[in-house]
């Protein structure tokens, strides 16, 4: 992700000193098998079973666990140390000064206020940048791995890394590593052998084994920062089993060395798992590092991060997209590993604050922030850190305090919201035991059910104008459940009617109206009205009510959303397209049997032809899987974008 931003602001991993070991040569010839692991350094004398100051963490399964075997979960925040991402201050602003002991000052000092700032940061992921381990006359664009300097490594790792570590922990903060990103690196995919390769090999080797490390449990290790691809040509186009084989050959490397916990990256900036389910990892105290921005797993995004997935459009997804964009990528690998997010963050975009642009919202309904906490801890072990910049997270004391509305204190933005959540957390718990309302989530404010049609209730504790989405101690009741059922948080439509749900926590009620509706026309179900008609499903698009013509953005969807619309009881769906339409544009009719428009819809291209006719008992994905017609969720045209489609009738046909 990030490649440039990243790329530099990458700093950190652990490990030091000895000055008179020798780096072993983890060179090797291009072609041929896969490299077995490598000799690694003597290790140094020190503990050989793990030691630290703090409750010593392992993993059991998907448990991040402590010594009694309890589940726990860490969140934290990051640190990089160059001049340019610390704004100047300390040393010169640019890539070449060496005032290691301002960086240290400095940056001890922003732990501090941090710590004093109260909130309740339990780990720091430390980056480990290039500007230490490189030569300070590397050329501008040139790869980091070229330029990398044992030497340095071993200098400045223990003149800057090596004190930060300690400080850390002795403020009862554990620390995680992470070496070079693969950002500078990402125009190539992962390869045995090359450069970025070999120099990973050499920084775990050495920090693995050095003495203040090994085996330290206060200390984590990532593998590496946002992989993007890998070379599969040696594992016949296998892109999974690949990318296994190279995680496992760094657990392999470090294990020969030490037991600290190791995180592992997926590909795709750390959003692809399915490898290591197809390929499971070997060997203990494993968990896996996952990204999670706006945008990404069909979450809500006031504009793009630049990487790929999710919903970048006008933020109309909400919680049912993202929690199946959620599931489809990580559930299975969260089986057998514990999660820890390493980037996360949002606010909206005015702020220039955060990666992800987006807002909290509710959980259930539309945002980022609530509906990411609720999915979490759901979840149940998933670990995560903010990426709320360090110095901003040190000035949150004083500027949430401040009148007028900012980044600090605006309740839409992270900073409000995590500093809180963090204190629960602290607690152990993930809600709290008072609120001072309770709202169910749902993006229009009321729902709208089909018949059989079913939705999950989400309800929200709101303290403080911080959100808590509820786990736990939540009682909904129906007005009528000849018209709508209750089954714990979920209801379903009985017939057509309207009811109220009513909602119990905490000593507090909330209702919402629920509207299940009768088997309708075509017109009134696909209204090309604004309001109903979205042109902004995925990209944005443009909409002309009167000629019921409508562009998409580039490779958009324009259409209608639902909550389980039931068409089973119609034989044919029928769409006509009008004179207007640019067929330059290849506009495609597709259906979503889930609320997740990165599924697996039915599609219908037009071929330059206006009508599209179809069976609705026969429809099926591109993979040949049948779509569920009592559960549509999304219907509407994806297009080329930019070029106009004109909508004449959509109609049933019997």
């Amino acid at each position: 992700m990030r490649r440039l931003f990243f790329a530099l602001l990458s700093c950190i991993v652990l490990i030091a000193c000895d000055d008179d070991k020798q780096m072993v040569d983890y060179s090797y010839p291009e072609g041929g098998e896969t490299p077995s692991v490598p000799e690694v350094p003597t290790v140094p004398e020190g503990p050989s079973e793990l030691y630290g100051t703090l409750p010593i963490l392992h993993t059991e399964g998907r448990w991040l666990c402590d010594e009694s075997g309890n589940h726990v979960n860490i969140h934290g925040f990051w640190q990089t140390y160059t001049p340019w991402f610390n704004g100047g201050a300390w040393g010169e602003n640019n890539w070449g000064g060496r005032d290691y002991e301002g960086c240290v000052a400095y940056n001890k000092g922003i732990i501090d206020k941090i710590v004093a700032s109260g909130i309740k940061v339990d780990f720091m992921r430390l980056h480990m940048d290039s500007y230490w381990f490189v030569d300070p006359n590397r050329p501008s664009k040139s790869r980091i791995s070229e330029y990398f300097k044992e030497d340095l490594m071993r200098d400045y790792f223990d003149k800057v890394y090596l004190p930060i570590i300690k400080h850390c922990i002795s403020k009862g903060i554990r620390v995680i590593v992470r070496p070079y990103p693969c950002g500078e690196e990402a125009d190539q995919p992962l390869k045995y052998g090359d450069g970025f390769f070999t120099m990973l090999e050499k920084m775990w080797a050495y920090f693995s084994a050095h003495k203040d490390i090994r085996n330290n449990a206060d200390v984590m290790f990532e593998l590496m920062n946002e992989p993007v691809n890998i070379d599969a040509d040696a594992h016949g186009g296998n892109r999974d089993k690949a990318v296994s084989e190279y995680m496992q050959h760094f657990i392999d490397l470090i294990r020969n060395n030490c037991k600290n916990i190791i995180w592992v990256p997926g590909l795709t900036w750390q959003q692809y798992y399915q490898c290591f389910v197809s390929y499971p990892l070997k060997g203990d105290n494993l968990g896996f590092a996952v990204h999670c921005y706006p945008g990404w797993y069909g979450s809500d995004a006031e504009s793009s991060t630049g990487e790929n997935g999710g919903n970048m459009g006008a933020g109309s997804g909400g919680y049912e997209p993202f929690y199946a964009g959620w599931n489809s990528a990580i559930a299975a690998a969260a089986e057998l590993h514990p999660i820890l997010i390493t980037e996360m963050d949002w606010a909206a975009e005015k702020y220039n604050k955060t990666w992800g642009k987006s807002a909290t919202g509710l959980a259930g309904g539309s945002g980022f922030g609530a509906n990411f906490k609720y999915i979490m801890d759901k979840m149940g072990n998933v670990s995560y850190m903010t990426f709320t910049a360090p110095n901003d997270l040190a000035l949150f004391p004083t500027e949430s305090k401040k009148a007028t509305t900012n980044y600090w204190n605006d309740p839409e933005c992270c900073p409000w919201q995590i500093y809180y959540w963090y204190e629960e957390y602290a607690k152990g718990n993930i809600q709290p035991e008072s609120a001072d309302k309770i709202v169910i989530g749902s993006r229009t404010g009321s729902v709208t059910l089909t018949k059989s049609g079913s939705k999950e209730l989400i309800v929200n504790a709101i303290r403080n104008n911080v959100v808590f989405p509820l786990q736990t101690g939540v009682e909904l009741a129906s007005s009528d459940p000849s018209i709508v059922t209750v089954d714990g948080t979920t209801i379903t439509g009985v017939i057509p009617g309207t009811a109220t749900i009513t909602a119990k926590a905490l000593g507090l009620e909330a209702s919402i109206t629920v509207d299940v509706l009768a088997p309708a026309s075509a017109s009134e179900l696909f209204p090309v009205k604004a309001g109903k008609f979205d042109v902004n499903i995925w990209e944005k698009g443009t909409l002309d009510e009167e000629t019921k013509t409508f562009t998409t953005g580039q490779y958009g969807f324009a259409g209608w959303k639902f909550d389980n619309l039931d068409i089973s009881m119609h034989k044919y769906l029928v769409v006509k397209l009008g004179d207007k339409t640019d067929f330059s544009c290849q506009p495609s009719f597709r259906l979503f049997d889930s609320n997740n428009y990165w599924g697996k819809p039915a599609m219908y291209d037009f071929k330059n032809e206006k009508e599209v006719r179809v069976e609705i008992a026969n429809m099926k994905n591109e993979e040949g899987g049948k779509l569920n017609a009592k559960t549509i969720c999304i219907i509407g045209f994806w297009t080329l974008g930019g070029r106009e489609v004109q909508i004449d009738d959509i109609y049933f046909e019997d």
